[in-house]
């Protein structure tokens, strides 16, 4: 495998090649040559420019604004904007770091310190973080400059990004679908090319999900890996990046992971490139609840099997854990208590119960549900999460490495997962289920996944390829990321409503 072990502070030199070559046509800067137009180059190529001192910060900062200003308003994936920070942040660049100068974009569900934090919810419009999230700190401590917030459903509690607050964010691939959620905006924001790399978190498949949708790279990390997290076994969210090239998303894992002796898992090392060991994947097709995914993506689904035998790895059909199939709505219990809990506060705050003009019906559902719930119904749900985490584990006793859709289908028309008043708690779960039923699996369990972008619909959608492995293993999935996108390279290949067709 080739990999190199780095330290947050101090990348002084990389081993990673240049940036991608891509197309034009919104009338962006060429800094010095036509290689380093701001289209042309990913996160890292973006930072080895600054290094080298063929570009500036400010020069990057005012692409990435100028991009936000023209694409945005279609779009709808920035809900708030900080561009003069960002230009004060971009006179301070440090090139030794990861990331010296690189644009970028923070989900609205991470503080940051000065700015608003809404969570996607007309109750926080006016919320003003007085911290800034570990994450969010350490991006910022290796170079990136945050541009702003990306948008997000209340609390992310959605697969589409829909928000009461903020309408829409729409899918650059075709305006009527969704770019997925809950990190929507941060998926549409990479692929149109408002900004190369953004933040994300993933507590049920809000990385991957709208990865899928946005044709886009999407790692969701290991529990506990993340700087300022817990291995806790409730602690389903883990951040993370959208992404357009594998290399971004190895980096930013590298400038957010734990470190030193009191991490909880071994600190990765700088993967580069493919690894060289041919793996044992293990292929499923059908999800929770016996899901059946549309023909589209189990296409997409088999031409990813069929890529991975050409390579030399071993796949060969399996399913998922019958205690995960069969898991119901255990994981709601859990997590319908987490929203329960701030409901609750803010009522003790306000003396008053809250209401739709304060709260969206999905997060009162939620918080509704969770009061119908006993504590021996949350016990049992606790211990149904603990068997689905072990069963699906020992998996990784037999494989190396899951494939598998991360949807059922293609991403969904606008409306159709979108919170209201006029779907009942039992439906709305239905649809999500039915739409979500391979994500969530790797949130309970706690191990990495992601999703890579390897197959588009006739009509020009991008489904994304799923693939999962052991505890700690984000090295395994990103050697063979790399080998992938250069198998079967994106990087050429821009949705619609972008920097490159705009």
């Amino acid at each position: 495998m080739n990999n190199k072990t780095i330290n947050r502070r101090h990348f002084l030199k990389s081993s990673l090649a240049t940036g991608v070559t891509v197309g034009s046509s919104l009338t962006l800067p060429s800094f010095a040559a036509p290689r380093l137009d701001y289209k042309t180059m990913d996160a890292v190529a973006m930072a080895q420019a600054i290094r080298s001192g063929e570009i500036s910060a400010t020069q990057l900062v005012s692409a990435a604004q100028q991009a936000i200003e023209k694409l945005n308003p279609t779009i709808n994936a920035v809900v708030t904007s900080f561009f003069d920070h960002a230009h004060d942040l971009a006179q301070t660049v440090d090139p030794k770091d990861l990331f010296p100068g690189v644009p970028y974009l923070i989900k609205d569900l991470s503080d940051y310190k000065g700015y608003r934090t809404t969570y996607g919810s007309r109750m926080f419009q006016n919320n003003i973080s007085k911290t800034t999230a570990p994450v969010a700190q350490a991006a910022v401590d290796s170079g990136l400059i945050p541009l702003g917030k990306a948008s997000t459903p209340e609390y992310g509690l959605l697969p589409t990004t829909e928000p009461l607050a903020y309408g829409p964010t729409r899918n650059p691939w075709n305006l009527d679908y969704s770019a997925g959620g809950s990190s929507g905006g941060s998926a549409a924001a990479v692929a149109s090319g408002m900004v190369p790399i953004a933040l994300s978190s993933d507590g049920g498949g809000s990385i991957r999900i709208p990865a899928c949708n946005c044709g886009v790279f999407g790692l969701k990390v290991s529990r506990g890996r993340n700087v300022g997290s817990s291995n806790e076994w409730s602690n389903f969210s883990v951040r993370g990046a959208n992404s357009r090239s594998v290399r971004d998303s190895a980096t930013h894992l590298i400038a957010t992971q734990q470190s030193g002796p009191n991490a909880l898992l071994k600190p990765t090392t700088l993967i580069t490139g493919p690894g060289t060991r041919r793996l044992k994947i293990g292929l499923i097709i059908n999800g929770i609840g016996g899901v059946v995914p549309s023909d589209e993506v189990q296409a997409a689904i088999q031409s990813t099997a069929t890529l991975c035998r050409q390579l030399g790895h071993t796949v060969t059909p399996t399913s998922l854990p019958e205690s995960v199939i069969n898991m119901g709505d255990s994981m709601m219990g859990a997590s319908s208590a987490k929203i329960a809990r701030v409901g609750e506060m803010l009522e003790k705050k306000l003396g008053r119960p809250l209401t739709e003009n304060e709260f969206e019906p999905w997060t009162l559902q939620q918080m509704a549900h969770r009061a119908s719930l006993s504590e021996e119904n949350l016990r049992t749900a606790e211990k149904m999460i603990h068997s689905q985490t072990t069963d699906t584990r020992k998996m990784f006793t037999q494989f190396d490495v899951l494939l598998m859709p991360v949807l059922a289908t293609r991403a969904s028309k606008l409306g159709a997962l979108r919170s209201s008043s006029d779907i009942s708690f039992e439906e709305m779960l239905k649809r999500n289920q039915a739409y979500v039923s391979y994500t969530t699996t790797f949130n309970i369990s706690g191990n990495p996944a992601m999703s890579v972008p390897l197959f588009w619909t006739e009509d020009g959608l991008p489904i994304g390829s799923h693939f999962a492995a052991g505890m700690g293993q984000e090295e395994l999935l990103l050697a063979l990321a790399f080998e992938l996108e250069l198998a079967r390279p994106w990087k050429d290949r821009h949705p619609p409503v972008s920097i490159w067709n705009t």
